[in-house]
């Protein structure tokens, strides 16, 4: 394994958010009803948007749960369990080429609204880019594929920046499990003990992270449970890295 000192980040409310602040958007939920009810309704599936508006907010709330509990579903898995709940019967008679175009028409509703990267999380990354350190990304990813992240990272400039790329919904396996932080060091050859990872969820991220020895860099303000293990490091915001990792790195032998 390598000694390399590795950075890994989460994405949501660490990296990125809605306009708002938060990870929820209800014109997203809106438009994915909207997209997806045209693709079902073109393949004589009668369904209204209310009935997949009100499965995709319960989704979300599934989503969450899930990654709790360090697990999660592939992606159209998810969108399968989505729509059997609107018709139960739906998601054993749709056809996975039909099953396909739903999930793009989802992805499309990321892109046509996406959320945007918090101040400095652009140039923080690519000053750790230049650094001499591995850098990678573990997300808990709920109702958008890995190959909609991808194409909006490479097109916001910033996928060049990252080593390796870990989303919950491609691997089926979700923060705090000990697996998806293994899954993304292991390519890198990174020792655990020589990395250092950087969230907003102190379950997820901070306890997560630290569970498997990786250091724990908190993004304080979204979280206000008592935490289990206390973060190495607490930053107010992601454009507070680059000295938290100069102090980290001193610190390593």
């Amino acid at each position: 394994m390598s000694g390399k000192p590795t950075v890994t980040v989460d994405l949501w409310l660490t990296l990125i958010a809605e306009l708002d602040g938060t990870q929820k958007s209800q014109k997203r939920y809106e438009s994915r009803a909207e997209l997806a009810g045209d693709v079902l309704r073109d393949h004589g599936f009668a369904l209204d948007n209310a009935a997949l508006l009100a499965a995709s907010q319960e989704i979300s709330r599934l989503v969450t749960s899930d990654h709790d509990l360090g697990v999660d579903l592939q992606f159209e898995d998810r969108v399968a369990q989505m729509l059997g709940l609107v018709d139960e019967s739906l998601a054993e008679n749709i056809d996975s080429e039909t099953l396909s175009e739903v999930c793009a028409a989802i992805d499309t509703a990321f892109l046509d609204s996406p959320p945007q990267f918090l101040p400095g999380a652009i140039d923080v990354l690519a000053h750790l880019a230049k650094m001499d350190l591995n850098v990678a990304l573990i997300s808990n990813t709920g109702l958008t594929s890995a190959t909609a992240y991808r194409g909006w990272f490479e097109a916001a400039g910033v996928l060049g920046h990252f080593e390796e790329l870990t989303f919950s919904n491609e691997i089926a396996c979700a923060k705090p499990n000990p697996a998806i932080f293994s899954s993304t060091l292991e390519p890198m050859k990174a020792l655990p003990e020589r990395s250092l990872h950087i969230g907003d969820n102190l379950l997820t991220d901070v306890s997560g992270a630290a569970g498997i020895g990786m250091h724990t860099g908190w993004i304080s303000g979204h979280d206000d449970r008592d935490p289990i293990v206390k973060p190495d490091f607490t930053l107010d915001s992601i454009s507070e890295l680059p000295p938290v990792v100069d102090r980290w790195l001193s610190t390593l032998a």
